[in-house]
């Protein structure tokens, strides 16, 4: 009971035809395996050449760590401002062009002939540049940052810095300097803002001096003038008025200065160092946008050019964003602004107030409100000079930092002279090498398979038209079997000039040697062969099933014989035409040995040499003839005086007569029509050799007329493409194409391992 499930059943049909295809893939590789070799080979020589020719580059590493939470402070810096800066940012700024060009100035590597090296000099030279122009050292800084590396680690706020070069100690001298440089930059940089506060509160307290100076001057004055004693706030309720609004104007007065001076922050602030602020959450994505995209430029910068339009998409996106943060700087500067015109409005509403009271006091002709109005005044200024001398205080000494080291930003590991290249990792580079070649060895026999689209196998005959295969003649053993490198560049060389790369040069003067000259039967030569020498018939198919009945050609022959026996059991199916798409496909070879195949299975056969134009089976059968098929249908002679006997029992050939002026007219006449009739009337195998289909319309014309067309093509050596143009015109023509014959076909090829078996078990012992 078979148990087979259908998932079993469809399983079975895709692994075989993945073993198939790995099959055909695999028989492709090994009949250009001289070619995929030489590539591979040429690959791993160019590998060794490469690693073996490239100079050492040395890798100086250094590390350090980013915190932004530290400070050495007590109170809050006007530096905070700015906000934190992440990783990314931290690494586009190592690599910017103005530090590349800070440490270049610093180490005068513009002057350092190892840094130089010796192509760019000489590059300059050539395009007449000299080491005081802008164009050398902008070359200077690209080649100082294509051999700078910053990695960030990712999950934490260490940065990975490295600088490449040929000299191990410069490299190490370099990426120091580069460091240091930095911290240098980022402290300039924190600190700037806090100079300038410092520098603003200055200019803010000397002008609260002069006026509290100038307020004891008037308050001392009108004392001793007065005699005035100063009153307090229960007695006389003015003052209380006074006091009150002073206070008030004290406060805003220090809020105007606070606002005053963070709008000069902002306005000093470069747009990617803007505040997060939560009441606009838009900053904090667009400043992590900007260096995202930032960094993004500088990783492609290093393999693109900034010219490609790639590049400039991305430019473009990074400008924009840089846009969007310098419109919300604007709106921060504005904002900032207001709320600075909105303190300085309240300090003069309430400043209004305060003389409007005074003015008061001085209406009630009050002496006393007025001294004690001039007191509370003064203190109150006194009060706001000594807040801002304290605010003072604490920018300078945030902006005196300076002198000092960041302690948010150190570096973890100075940069030591590596010992061992990091360029070339000789290992690693042959091993891709390795991989390389045999991916290009492979990938080389395959294209050139793909390139050189001729028939080898039934799997190419049903992708290309869909018809059957018939049967394979193999090819002789020395046409296929391995030749060595020499025979297969040949092959190849001749397969894409156009030609036959099959047979080798001794093989092409043997198939060029003449013709035997015809001779006249005689009684006594019905019955056997004519003679022929060995060295004339070796490696020759035609008449090879008599001459050889044992090889596996022959046998090749018979099993074909075999397929039309048992396909074509109808009696009325006995007129067949054999053509090929073109020449030389051994289309006459196969008619004349399946007809003595089909002979000697006791069929009456006649063949016709329909090839007007270049006849065959005369020759091959050494046929004595005065009349062929041309004098027939011209009305010279009858049918029975054109068909002769051959040295073979029950097998006739009809010779193709004279060339005519018009073989298509005489073709495309009643007169061929009756004569197929009257051919299949007297024998059971009617076989017309008939011209090549895409080189002349011959056989399409004798298609229509007969039972059936058996295609001819050689492995190897017919091109795909002009089986699929015959198979159209036969299609169009609406022909009956039973099939495909395959001649010449490599056993190796076809079949392997068994095919090669089958082949020595043929031979006689």
């Amino acid at each position: 009971m078979d148990r087979t499930t259908p998932a079993t059943a469809t399983t079975r049909p895709t692994q075989q035809n993945l073993l198939e295809q790995i099959l055909y893939y695999w028989n492709a590789m090994l009949r250009w395996k001289w070619t995929g070799l030489t590539v591979a080979i040429v690959i791993v020589a160019l590998t060794l050449v490469y690693v073996f020719i490239s100079p050492h580059i040395y890798s100086a590493k250094g590390t350090i760590w980013i915190d932004e939470t530290q400070s050495v402070l007590p109170f809050e810096e006007l530096s905070r401002l700015s906000g934190g800066i992440n990783s990314q940012s931290h690494a586009l700024l190592l690599k910017s062009r103005s530090l590349a060009s800070d440490v270049i100035e610093k180490m005068k590597l513009h002057e350092h002939p190892e840094f130089m090296g010796p192509k760019l000099p000489v590059r300059l030279a050539k395009e007449r540049i000299q080491p005081d122009n802008p164009v050398f050292k902008e070359k200077l800084i690209d080649e100082f940052i294509a051999s700078l590396n910053v990695s960030p680690i990712s999950g934490t706020k260490l940065i990975e810095v490295s600088f490449d070069h040929k000299n191990p100690r410069l490299a190490a001298e370099v990426l120091n300097t580069l460091l240091d440089s930095y911290i240098e930059m980022l402290i300039k940089r924190k600190y700037t803002a806090s100079e300038q506060a410092t520098e603003f509160l200055s200019t803010q307290i000397t002008a609260l001096r002069k006026d509290i100076e100038e307020a004891e001057k008037k308050l001392a004055e009108l004392g001793t003038a007065q005699g005035i004693l100063p009153l307090s706030s229960a007695e006389a309720p003015l003052i209380s008025k006074i006091t009150e609004v002073n206070t008030a104007l004290t406060a805003a007065t220090l809020d105007r200065v606070n606002k005053y001076t963070t709008y000069n922050q902002l306005k000093a602030l470069r747009p990617e160092e803007l505040p997060e602020s939560p009441a606009n959450p838009a900053i904090a994505r667009l400043r992590e946008q900007y260096a995202l995209l930032s960094r993004e430029y500088a990783r492609r910068l290093a393999t693109l050019k900034p010219e490609y339009p790639e590049m400039q998409k991305l430019k473009s996106e990074i400008e924009a964003t840089y846009e969007s943060l310098a419109n919300e700087k604007e709106n921060l500067i504005k904002t900032a602004y207001a709320d600075y015109q909105g303190a300085l409005a309240k300090e003069q509403n309430l400043q209004r107030l305060l003389d409007d009271l005074k003015a008061q006091a001085y209406k009630a002709n009050s002496t006393a409100i007025l001294y004690n109005s001039l007191k509370i005044e003064t203190d109150n200024k006194k009060a706001l000079l000594e807040a801002l001398s304290k605010r003072q205080s604490e920018t300078d000494l945030a902006s005196r930092l300076k002198d000092l080291q960041a302690l948010n930003v150190w570096i973890v590991d100075k940069a030591s002279v590596p010992v061992n290249p990091s360029f070339p990792n000789r290992r690693k580079t042959f091993m891709i090498g390795v991989l390389l070649a045999l991916i290009g060895g492979a990938g080389t026999s395959l294209f050139i398979n793909y390139l050189v689209a001729t028939v080898k196998s039934s799997r190419d005959i049903s992708q290309a038209t869909g018809w059957a295969t018939i049967g394979t003649i193999p090819a002789f053993e020395k046409e296929y079997k391995p030749k060595g490198p020499r025979a297969e560049f040949r092959t190849l060389s001749s397969l894409l000039k156009g030609k036959p790369g099959i047979l080798d040069k001794k093989n092409k003067k043997k198939h060029s040697q003449p013709k035997p000259k015809t001779v006249s039967l005689k009684a006594d030569q019905a019955s056997q062969a004519p003679a022929e020498t060995p060295d004339r018939n070796n490696h020759q198919i035609e008449l090879i099933i008599q001459r050889e009945p044992r090889s596996i050609q022959s046998e090749a022959f018979r099993s074909i014989r075999t397929s039309l026996l048992l396909s074509f059991d109808s009696p009325a199916r006995k007129a067949l035409i054999f053509s090929s798409p073109l020449s030389k496909d051994g289309k006459s070879s196969v008619v004349s040995n399946l007809g003595l195949a089909l002979a000697q299975a006791h069929k009456r056969v006649v063949i016709v040499d329909s090839d007007l134009r270049k006849p065959r089976q005369q020759e091959i059968f050494n046929v004595d003839y005065t009349w062929g098929l041309t004098h027939f249908l011209s009305a010279i002679v009858d049918a029975s005086e054109i068909i002769r006997p051959t040295a073979y029992t029950n097998l006739f050939v009809v010779p193709s007569g004279v060339t005519p002026s018009d073989p298509l007219e005489i073709m495309f006449s009643d007169k061929m029509k009756a004569f197929i009739s009257f051919l299949k009337q007297q024998f059971d195998f009617v076989l017309f050799d008939s011209p090549p289909i895409l080189a002349v319309s011959d056989a399409l014309v004798l298609g229509k007329q007969v039972d059936g067309l058996i295609m001819v093509v050689r492995a190897g050596q017919t091109p795909l493409n002009a089986l699929k143009q015959a198979r159209n015109k036969v299609e169009d023509h609406k022909i009956n194409c039973l099939g495909v014959i395959i001649n010449g076909v490599s056993l190796l090829e076809q079949e392997g391992y068994y095919a090669r078996q089958y082949y020595h078990y043929s031979k006689p012992l």
